[in-house]
């Protein structure tokens, strides 16, 4: 009689939860290294010669201290924020867009982007528009699954005196328009 095959035991990164193969592609290959040295040395055996084992230790302690290979992940407050794969999470800038879009030939529509990010209800910030220009104004969700405002009607220069008496936080330097694909300052 035949033997019963076995299930192959995989083994995976203590710090990036990948196969060792692949660690190299995962989002820190740095931080793996320490880990892949003590316990896969055969994966990259280049590793080996570019660090001592004790620099491993010191390496590896010091990613346990920093709680990186725990799992558990205590961000300060100095740290810069990292998506996954290891981008840069970018702070938003703090400027009003106001774009005219243009349907059926005639028709436009005025949408106005990043107005929470002054502290504007958008919900509030809608009705009012509605209501001063006459037209239909409601929040939906962009292209970039932001909300934004879009208000039925040529209201492209108008908008800016409006959404500057109405919210004083709002500086009038941090409203730009975009007209043909290019973006223009208001003032």
């Amino acid at each position: 009689m035949a033997e019963k095959p076995q299930p192959v035991q995989v083994l995976y990164c203590g710090v990036c939860s990948l196969p060792p193969e692949y660690c190299e592609f995962g989002p820190d290959f740095e931080k793996c290294k320490p880990w892949l040295i003590q316990n896969a040395p055969d994966v990259y055996p280049d590793l080996l010669k570019e660090g001592d084992a004790k620099e491993a230790d010191k390496v590896s302690d010091k990613l346990q201290s920093t709680s990186i290979s725990g799992g558990s992940s205590t961000s300060n407050p100095g740290e810069v924020k990292r998506l996954p794969g290891g981008k840069v999470k970018k702070k938003e800038k703090q400027e009003i867009i106001i774009e005219k879009v243009t349907r059926n030939k005639r028709k436009c529509i005025t949408t106005v982007k990043g107005l929470e990010l002054f502290g504007v209800k958008l919900s509030d910030a809608s009705k009012k528009l509605g209501k001063k220009f006459a037209t239909g104004a409601s929040v939906v969700k962009g292209p970039t699954e932001k909300e934004q405002i879009d208000v039925q009607g040529d209201i492209f220069y108008d908008i800016v005196e409006f959404i500057t008496d109405t919210w004083p936080d709002v500086p009038e330097t941090a409203i730009f328009f975009i007209e043909d694909g290019k973006k223009v300052a208001a003032a």
